[in-house]
C-alpha cells in the first residue's frame, strides 16, 4: 500500500479535526432565510450550513443554495438558465417559496471522529458538498471539515512524503509548505 492511499485510508477524522480552523455554522430549522444569508456573511470560509433540530443535523445547506434562494426572490431572471424541463421548472417556482432553511435543506452529509479522511471525502464528492459536519454518536455537531482545507492538509503531508522519500526539502512541489 502506498503512503498516499495509507494517508486517506489510515487518517481518521479525529486526527484530523483539530488541524481545520473552519467553524461549524449552525442554523435552526426555523431559522428564516434572510437570517441564513446574515450568518453566512460573517462566517464565509464556511461553505456548507448546518441545519439542527434539538441539537442535531437534520440537514445541509450548501451557501449557494441560500443565496440562489434569495436571489429567485430579487432577480429570478439570473436563474432562468436552469430551467430546462418541467422538473427543473417546479423546482424553479417552489425557490419562491422558500422562507426557512428547513425548506431548502438537503439530508444531512456527516461524517463520524472514527470515520477515515478517505470516507469523508467521498461523502463530500459523491454529493457535490464542500464540506461535511462531524458528529457524535447522537447525531450533534462537534466539527466540521472543509474540503479545501482538506485538500490542503493532505498536499502538506504528500510534499513531506516526497520530502522524506528523496531526503531533499522542498522535492515534493514547488514549496515544501503550501501553508506558506
Amino acid at each position: 500500500m502506498t503512503g498516499r492511499i495509507r494517508l486517506a485510508r489510515d487518517t481518521t477524522v479525529e486526527d484530523c479535526q483539530a488541524l481545520l480552523g473552519i467553524e461549524p455554522l449552525l442554523v435552526d430549522v426555523d431559522a428564516p432565510l434572510l437570517d441564513v444569508v446574515r450568518s453566512a456573511a460573517r462566517q464565509p470560509a464556511t461553505r456548507l450550513i448546518g441545519v439542527v433540530d434539538h441539537g442535531r443535523i437534520v440537514g445541509v445547506v450548501p451557501v449557494t443554495r441560500v443565496a440562489e434562494s434569495v436571489v429567485a426572490r430579487v432577480a429570478p431572471e439570473a436563474l432562468l438558465i436552469d430551467v430546462a424541463d418541467n422538473e427543473s421548472a417546479v423546482s424553479f417556482s417552489r425557490s419562491f417559496e422558500d422562507r426557512t432553511a428547513g425548506e431548502i435543506m438537503l439530508p444531512p452529509a456527516v461524517a463520524t471522529l472514527r470515520e477515515t479522511l478517505g470516507q469523508a471525502f467521498r461523502v463530500m464528492h459523491e454529493r457535490r458538498l464542500g464540506g461535511l459536519y462531524v458528529v457524535d454518536d447522537e447525531g450533534r455537531p462537534i466539527g466540521y471539515l472543509d474540503l479545501l482545507e482538506l485538500a490542503v492538509v493532505y498536499a502538506t503531508a504528500l510534499t513531506k512524503m516526497a520530502d522524506r522519500a528523496t531526503g531533499e526539502p522542498g522535492a515534493g512541489g514547488a514549496a515544501s509548505d503550501p501553508m506558506a
